[in-house]
């Protein structure tokens, strides 16, 4: 399983960065009941990144944004702005990244 880092998502301010390292475990088990193997499938992270100010160049469904060190295939799965009276313009977005696709 890969080690990961956060290093830097480019914007106005970034308030925060959510990462999320999942894969599913496998399990083979031999004939007698004893485990033979295991190994991770299926891994991919799961991403976050919410800021205020201008909102990065990213779009829905599009492959930028993630942050350094996820790679592999990247799908931005929602993307979020709001404004108030009281404080700077805020944005959000997701993503989820596969890397081994």
């Amino acid at each position: 399983m890969s080690t990961f880092g956060i290093t830097k998502i480019t914007g106005d301010l970034i308030e925060s960065v959510d990462l999320t390292l999942s894969a599913e475990t496998k399990e083979l088990i031999k004939s007698d009941g004893t485990h033979s193997t295991a190994r991770n499938v299926d891994t991919s992270f799961a991403f976050s990144v919410k800021g205020k100010g201008d909102l990065p160049a990213i779009t829905l469904g599009g492959s930028t944004g993630a942050p350094t060190g996820v790679s592999g295939k990247v799908i931005i799965t929602k993307i979020t702005e709001s404004q108030t009276n009281e404080d700077w313009q805020g944005w959000s977005y997701d993503g989820v990244a596969y890397p081994e696709a």
